[in-house]
């Protein structure tokens, strides 16, 4: 890309991410990519798992009406289901194509390009669709216009789609509850609006990085991509952050609902969260590893509090572990609960901080000369976590020895 048209990428980013309102964030996207395509018009289909189908708001004369098509159905549904990328130069010669919104509408499709919008997990979470190129046909520097815009939009999308969520859950309690219900929902839609203000521009930037490797690819020199790594980093503890402190915060106005369900411990949490930090333990040259005494394996509590007690304190063990191992146990204790312990070789805490150390931002060194950074708030969640799914976490440590924490099942 030359510099004019990476003048419109960003201009494109900018416009994409200056809404969460999700109807106005699905015309920006489609706005955007029907200009920098030269199309005559476009669609942007979201992705339903739930129900297996793509669904879009299209205008009908003065009436704006749902539509929605089966994953594998037409040439959206198609791309929905391939993940592939389609530039037809004449629909009307490839059978997938269905004419029925031309035969409404009276309006002649000619050619097409059909692209997948993923997210960073690589999951297709929408299909754009662009109708009737005003110069000709689709070319390849469309797609590649398209690629660069899809990083934008599918953060976009995400952060429209969690309000949204968000927003319909406040209404439910609206409805349900009373003059105190109300006041949680308004400071609910203001962590909302906070994380959005900070959100945006960091997702903008971190758009915008993706960009830049994109155009340069092997060009990079080694210090930029340490500065890539640095920036990403950065972000990345900004995001995190972030999500902790309004993790905390609805946990102290009790507004988390479990959602409990029998989950196989080893397969479904522990496995995951040990491959999610192999890379970082891997740098350090620390030992990461499971063993197991015990096929007791089914536990039933909430997923999403569970991963984020094992993720906490096994991050928390590499973080503070220079060198030597983390090992994660599963076993039977004595009084016949099952168990997981996290034992790492690193600094160690003290006796004195051990007392206080699940109360939110607490650290054991503070003030700007401390050595490890953080808010303090990653054990607080941890053990609030855990209280809510009847579990408890007892600790061992002895300063420059090590520390060992234990998940008790109850």
């Amino acid at each position: 890309m030359d510099s004019d048209e990476l003048q419109k990428i960003i201009k494109a980013a900018e416009l994409v991410n200056s809404n969460i309102d999700l109807r106005e964030v699905l015309k920006n996207i489609v706005n955007v990519a029907v200009d920098l395509t030269n199309a005559d018009r476009g669609t942007l289909y979201l992705v339903d798992n739930n129900r297996k189908e793509i669904w879009s708001m299209i205008a009908m004369g003065a009436e704006t009406i749902e539509i929605r098509l089966k994953i594998g159905e037409g040439l959206a549904g198609y791309v929905a289901k391939s993940g592939e990328t389609i530039n037809i130069k004449n629909v009307g010669r490839d059978s997938r194509f269905q004419s029925n919104y031309d035969q409404v509408t009276s309006y002649k499709t000619k050619n097409m390009i059909c692209f997948p919008i993923k997210n960073n997990k690589s999951e297709i979470v929408g299909v754009l669709q662009l109708l009737n190129n005003r110069t000709g046909e689709f070319t390849d520097r469309d797609e590649k216009f398209l690629i660069a815009l899809s990083i934008h939009a599918a953060i976009a999308i995400n952060n429209a789609l969690m309000l949204q969520k968000q927003i319909s859950v406040n209404e439910e309690l609206k409805i349900a509850k009373q003059e105190a219900e109300k006041f949680a929902m308004l400071r609910t839609h203001f962590l909302a609006q906070m994380s959005h203000e900070i959100r945006t521009p960091l997702n903008i930037i971190l758009g915008g990085m993706e960009l830049l490797k994109l155009n340069l690819n092997s060009h990079q020199s080694e210090e930029l991509s340490e500065l890539f790594q640095m920036l990403e980093s950065g972000s990345s503890r900004i995001i995190r952050t972030i999500d902790e402190i309004i993790e905390m915060s609805k946990i102290r106005a009790g507004d988390y609902e479990l959602q409990v369900e029998p989950i196989k411990l080893e397969e479904e949490i522990l496995q995951p969260v040990i491959e999610n930090f192999k890379e970082s333990a891997a740098k350090k040259e620390i030992k990461l590893q499971l063993e197991k005494t015990t096929d007791q394996n089914n536990i039933t509590c909430d997923r999403f509090m569970v991963n984020q007690i094992f993720t906490e304190i096994i991050d928390n063990a590499i973080k503070f572990t220079k060198q030597g191992t983390v090992l994660i146990k599963q076993f039977i204790n004595e009084e016949g609960n099952l168990t997981v312990s996290i034992k790492d070789t690193g600094i160690g805490i003290s006796q004195e901080y051990l007392k206080q150390i699940f109360e939110p931002f607490t650290q054991e060194q503070t003030g700007y000369t401390r050595t490890y950074e953080g808010n303090g708030l990653a054990l607080a969640l941890a053990k609030k976590y855990a209280e809510l799914n009847n579990l408890s976490i007892e600790v061992q440590s002895e300063k420059n020895v090590g520390s060992e924490f234990k998940i008790i099942f109850n």
